[in-house]
């Protein structure tokens, strides 16, 4: 498809107005007419209000948009949402031939692949972008957004998803988006678990947290959780970075069933999954990810 052929992104619904979706709108504003939906009616109309958007109360007022943004909870919703289920039509009976689907969810790829196939017999257009930078970043603009999809439905999205992330790239074909969202996730949830064991040895044998936190950020074991995470939700003992521990486990389980169908073999990856999966097991609901750390430190008695 020609990029004259594609539609203007004149009406943009968005469906999903969590910590992360709520963010990320206002950068929309302006942009185009929203349209916003979250099964939170409350959530909806505070999220429209910060965006100059409109809400809807169902789906099927979403007809006309021209490209519909997803941010949801996981694959079983986005596919709800998506080809409809027992409370109606999804997406693809309501949206008409045309129209493009973003889903910035954090879902599997294999599902994803599905609904692009679906949404592509109906002549619809389907990215995967899910995004990296948690709250902060959502509410910046400056979020990290990995793209899967043709090259030329990338370049007709890019100028939206710019609005809410500064480093848009494209990650291969559809599906990739997703696949890389949960690797790297995997990758930060397994950082995260070292630093918690070596700041807890540190802080055991008598350094400063805080200045252990100046030294490391410096030096070569610097990263995003030393860099942000632990400033924001540990260091003050808050506990409250903004992603929860449920949807941390649930990006890992699908990295490490992404590997085993590879058939690379992990060892450290594994060991760090099994260790999620066992905190999740007795956490109370909707806590949040740095609940991991948390209880690694009461283990090591601080």
């Amino acid at each position: 498809m020609t990029q004259s052929a594609y539609r203007k992104h004149n009406t943009i619904g968005f469906v999903g107005l969590g910590v992360m979706g709520s963010r990320m709108i206002r950068n929309l504003k302006g942009y185009a007419e929203l349209l916003v939906f979250d099964v939170d009616a409350a959530r909806a109309q505070e999220a429209a209000s910060a965006a100059g958007g409109k809400v809807v109360t169902g789906l099927a007022e979403l007809a006309g948009a021209d490209v519909v943004v997803l941010m949801l909870p996981n694959s079983s919703v986005v596919d709800e949402v998506v080809r409809g289920g027992p409370k109606g039509k999804g997406l693809l009976g309501i949206l008409t031939s045309g129209a493009m689907i973003i889903d910035m969810s954090s879902a599997t790829p294999a599902n994803t692949i599905e609904n692009a196939k679906q949404a592509k017999a109906k002549g619809m257009i389907y990215l995967d972008a899910p995004v990296s930078g948690g709250p902060t970043g959502a509410a910046a603009g400056t979020l990290a957004i990995m793209v899967g999809g043709s090259v030329d439905d990338f370049e007709n999205a890019r100028p939206l998803l710019e609005r809410m992330g500064t480093n848009v790239i494209r990650a291969g074909d559809t599906g990739s988006g997703h696949a890389v969202k949960s690797l790297n996730n995997l990758l930060g949830a397994v950082v995260l678990a070292v630093s918690s064991e070596v700041f807890a040895a540190g802080e055991k044998f008598g350094l400063d947290p805080s200045v252990m936190h100046k030294i490391i950020n410096a030096s070569s074991g610097g990263s995003f959780m030393t860099n942000v995470t632990w400033p924001k939700a540990i260091l003050p003992k808050s506990y409250d970075f903004g992603f929860t521990l449920q949807l941390m486990t649930k990006d890992v389980g699908i990295a490490m069933s992404l590997i085993e169908s590879t058939g690379v073999q992990t060892k450290l990856a594994k060991l760090g999954a099994e260790m999620w999966a066992e905190t999740m097991k007795d956490a109370p609901a909707g806590v949040d990810m740095t609940e991991f750390t948390r209880r690694i430190m009461k283990e090591a008695g601080l």
